[in-house]
């Protein structure tokens, strides 16, 4: 019996014996959750070729879904026996309940491939279900290195099986502009293309002289938020600027404070190159965010705000003229005119905002919510600020960083002894134990990082991603015990991993 559970469910009280299931399956369904039987009789047709039949209610089944609306969002309840019998309140509910039911069973069902599998036994018992934090991330940089549909859809369906729920896709940067704007069309015809990259860590200062490319289209970016609906996973877009401005400027001289050509930026780091405070660009700025925030109606949008270099500020007469007449001291305090302006357009377009915690060195607008990368101490500041927190210090959920100090890891972002170990992200605590009770439910949950400066292709994705997603997604579920519980199931779980095809990193010797 396969009891490695990842995350593990809230409760499971087992009674004597098993069900055994075999093809075809036969789900009642109450008529409004049909599309999640369907999705899950999909993936048992690609993983085992088997049939999930719907049947109408009354008739012989071997699992009945049935509403409780008293339950939370994403609460759930299991019954396994003869019959089984799933209740939820939610379309969400049902789905996770799905997933907990596949990991029961063979590793099989998460087959990439089609493998053959007459039957299986469940173990008969109650499991009650359902997540401490409901915001449960991962974010994925598409600027640096652009990653296609299918590789996105991929990770979709990967940290989908964890039972995490949100994509954040950082869509520009100095090395890339990764979205169609039809409007501005040099954003892809010039800002998407990079002559160069470093080869190697930056600190080498080798180039590679190969080109790099890419960027999504309207309906690229409709294909990975329908499949992301399909699996209960929110895209979350982001355009960081006025700093990350590079290869806007590129395409567009005129938004920049430098009459020097510049071009797509072929080193990682931070360009001192950013946007002027013009209207017309702040205008620019908000017309762009608004039009990829369309794509993703009702999702909350993330406008960066990051490492904003001022150098350029500091010697521009028209940015010393702008604080004249605002009365600002501080040349930081530019960068608020963007946040200020596009917070207010994407509020007045119902979309809730996320910035990066640098945000905070300025005035901000209510209903900002905060990820706080630098440090949890960010977070905590947040909190006690009154907003509301989405927590991702780079010390523990930046998995662009080494898996370990071996000398035999590839290339990463930050040095030995900067290393981040599954087991460090699965001692991680999402709420401080410094925040003051009464702050604690600013914190939303949390969100691992994925920067793919030295992230080129699917399998060194994957590398990084895995198992320490695996871990992350318990500690964000709420439900993370004993290191030395965990990895037994851990180990189990990596089967799944197999079936599915990911190129995960090896764990080391207990």
């Amino acid at each position: 019996m396969n009891w490695s559970l990842v995350p593990r469910p809230r409760s499971f009280k087992p009674t004597t014996g098993g069900v055994v299931w075999e093809s075809p399956l036969r789900v009642s369904v109450p008529p409004k959750w049909r599309h999640v039987v369907e999705s899950f009789g999909d993936d048992l047709a690609t993983s085992v070729g088997w049939e999930v039949r719907i049947v109408a209610a009354g008739e012989d089944c071997d699992l009945e879904i049935r509403e409780h609306p008293e339950f939370a969002l994403e609460q759930t309840e299991l019954r396994i026996s003869k019959v089984t019998f799933l209740w939820a309140s939610s379309d969400v509910g049902v789905n996770h309940a799905f997933t907990v039911l596949r990991q029961l069973g063979p590793a099989a069902l998460w087959s990439s491939t089609r493998v053959e599998l007459p039957s299986f036994e469940l173990p008969s018992g109650t499991f009650k279900d359902g997540p401490l934090f409901k915001w449960r991330g991962v974010h994925l940089d598409v600027a640096r290195h652009f990653f296609d549909v299918e590789t996105v859809c991929r990770l979709i369906d990967q940290i989908a099986a964890h039972r995490l729920n949100r994509l954040h896709l950082h869509l520009n940067d100095d090395q890339g502009w990764r979205v169609e704007v039809p409007a501005w069309p040099r954003l892809t015809e010039i800002g998407s293309r990079r002559r160069s990259s470093p080869l190697g860590h930056e600190r080498d200062g080798v180039d590679d002289n190969l080109p790099h490319a890419g960027f999504y289209t309207a309906g690229d970016l409709e294909a990975i938020r329908d499949h992301a609906a399909k699996r209960f996973v929110q895209i979350i877009p982001e355009i960081d600027l006025p700093g990350h401005a590079q290869a806007v400027i590129a395409a567009y001289p005129e938004l920049g404070n430098t009459t020097e050509p510049l071009e797509v930026w072929t080193r990682w780091g931070i360009s001192e190159h950013v946007l002027n405070v013009n209207d017309r660009t702040i205008a620019f700025a908000e017309e762009v965010l608004l039009h990829v925030a369309s794509h993703f109606p009702g999702s909350p949008v993330h406008i960066g705000g990051d490492e904003c270099p001022t150098v350029e500020w500091e010697a521009s007469t028209d940015a010393r003229d702008l604080m004249q007449r605002l009365g600002l001291e501080d040349v930081r305090e530019l960068q608020g005119l963007f946040t200020k302006r596009l917070t207010t357009a994407l509020q007045r377009h119902g979309h809730e905002v996320i910035a990066w915690d640098e945000v905070l060195d300025a005035p901000m607008l209510a209903g900002t919510i905060i990820a706080a990368w630098r440090s949890s101490e960010k977070g905590t500041e947040a909190a006690e600020r009154g907003f509301d927190v989405i927590m991702a210090p780079m010390q523990y959920l930046y998995f662009d960083w080494l898996n370990s100090s071996n000398s035999d890891e590839p290339v990463a972002q930050a040095l030995a002894p900067h290393v981040t170990p599954w087991e460090k992200v699965y001692e991680f605590s999402v709420i401080p134990d410094e925040v003051d009770p009464s702050r604690r439910y600013h914190f939303l949950g949390a969100q691992a990082e994925l920067w793919s400066e030295y992230i080129a292709t699917r399998e060194h994705l994957d590398y990084m991603a895995f198992p320490r997603l695996s871990a992350f997604s318990e500690v964000v579920w709420g439900t993370a015990g004993p290191l030395e519980q965990f990895r037994p199931r851990l180990e189990g779980h990596l089967q799944r991993l197999d079936a599915m095809g990911v190129n995960y990193r090896p764990l080391d010797p207990a």
